[in-house]
């Protein structure tokens, strides 16, 4: 037997796992950088997908902190000429990265003000100390929001620091077992059942939009809902519950005290209203037009005015997770150089050569397809799937027979998913606000993935043949 496989497994731990997969990653991205571009493949296709092998990689070893591994993604995309500085930069003007920066501020001044212990303790007291109680709280407040707000980003800057000062009421630090659990599920529920309603995510209502420019359909609210929210809405929800309980439950610690019964302060008064003005414009911005972005941006602006004493003084320089802002503008200026850069068409048109579809065959061509859209977002992100996908659907119901719309609705499957966190703007938003590891995130969606493509897919399967869609 070769002396080889020993040497390397005993160097690999001796250095050490995450140093050894950041070292073959380096590799990897250095040597796509340095090789001759295929035929049909352009210099600038291949920087990209360099660029895309480090930071992607580098993201979900963990082996720095995700603004350190941002900050190097924005060096080696601008050394490199990856794109022009207006692409690799894209993500601080984009209104995700603001709406982070808003939900931070928005964190701190729950938190200063102790409205969110106020709404804490009213919660604990309806819902009970039981840690499944409490998830399904989360998840059923996540769930109607949906239908009520229809800002996945709005939401999760809502709800993650109240779902905190809920975590820190139970006896939960930050960081723990059970502060991290309440965290990804609100994040992932909110996430998850927010793709199955159609004006609720990004990418839905993408989806909607590519369908009309490009084939003239229009997908109608309870069509779209009656397609996805039983088995990727309802079932994959009630297994985040089950899983987190199963992950991160640990006993509760609830601290006695009546600050829910108290008068409120006049900040918290203040604080109230400034969010209650902020619901209401999230909730009507299909009539004013404002973006949810704008009005986390407005909030913050509020909360910092000196003299209020909604947030320490201190709080833009001490409070406020700058990491997790180069993490969001990073991330997004990623999606924008691979779509700019050819990188998501071709890896669409590639996934479609090499999956066999067979005419008739509509279990295997669904599995496939399903496969296929989720994934497209390891590369594009979430969002940037129907911008991938949809172009190429005709040439996908051609090789399946199936009709187009369906072939369209599949990609609801992979938008919903989440290998890695990278993926789901709304999750990094959670992540950073609540101070979840990016180890315990990955763990969480992909135990969900793979439950999704196990068994959500062949049960959304049957689901779909029973309603006459296949």
């Amino acid at each position: 037997m070769s002396p080889f496989p020993g040497l390397a497994s005993g160097l690999a731990r001796r250095i050490g796992f995450k140093n050894t997969a950041s070292m073959l990653v380096l590799a990897g991205a250095a040597l796509i950088f340095v090789l001759p571009a295929p035929e049909g493949v352009g210099a600038d296709t291949m920087r990209a997908g360099g660029l895309a092998l480090f930071a992607i990689g580098f993201w979900a070893i963990g082996i720095w902190a995700i603004g350190m591994t941002a900050i190097a993604f924005f060096f080696v995309a601008a050394v490199m000429d990856v794109q022009p500085p207006a692409v690799i930069f894209s993500g601080f003007s984009s209104k995700a990265m603001w709406l982070v920066f808003g939900g931070l501020v928005i964190g701190v001044a729950v938190g200063h003000t102790g409205l969110g212990a106020r709404m804490a303790r009213s919660m604990v007291t309806r819902l009970g100390h039981s840690y499944l109680a409490i998830i399904l709280g989360i998840a059923v407040v996540c769930m109607v929001l949906g239908f009520l707000m229809p800002s996945s980003m709005g939401r999760i800057v809502l709800l993650v620091p109240i779902v905190m000062a809920l975590a820190e009421k139970m006896g939960y630090a930050r960081g723990s077992r059970g502060h991290t659990g309440m965290v990804l599920a609100t994040a992932l529920i909110t996430f998850t059942s927010a793709g199955t309603i159609l004006p609720a995510l990004v990418p839905g209502i993408a989806l909607a939009g590519l369908a009309e420019n490009l084939y003239g359909m229009t997908f109608t609210y309870g069509e779209y809902l009656k397609l996805h929210l039983p088995v990727l809405g309802i079932v994959k929800c009630a297994f985040i519950i089950c899983l987190t309980v199963i992950m991160f439950s640990e006993p509760p610690q609830v601290s006695d005290n009546d600050d829910a019964r108290t008068p409120m302060r006049r900040e918290e008064i203040l604080l109230t209203v400034i969010l209650i003005i902020a619901i209401g414009l999230w909730m009507t911005d299909f009539l004013h037009g404002i973006a949810a972005a704008w009005v986390a941006l407005g909030a913050a602006v509020l909360i910092l005015v000196p003299g209020l004493g909604l947030a320490p003084a201190n709080a833009l320089n001490d409070k406020v997770d700058y990491g997790g802002i180069l993490y969001t503008a990073a991330v997004l200026g990623l999606s924008l150089i691979v779509v700019k850069s050819g990188l998501g068409a071709l890896t669409g048109k590639w996934l479609l050569s090499v999956f066999p579809f067979e005419k008739d065959a509509d279990a295997l061509n669904y599995g496939f397809l399903a496969i296929i859209s989720t994934l497209t977002p390891l590369v594009t992100t979430n969002p940037g799937v129907p911008a991938i996908l949809s172009p190429l659907a005709r040439e996908f119901a051609a090789a399946t027979g199936m009709g187009l719309e369906t072939v369209l609705m599949t990609q609801v499957i992979g938008f919903t998913n989440v290998i890695l966190p990278y993926q789901a703007s709304p999750l990094m938003v959670a992540m950073v606000m609540g101070g979840v590891r990016l180890a315990d995130a990955v763990k969480m969606t992909l135990i969900t993935t793979a439950f999704g493509i196990l068994v959500l897919i062949p049960l959304n399967y049957l689901w779909w043949l029973w309603l006459g869609v296949l």
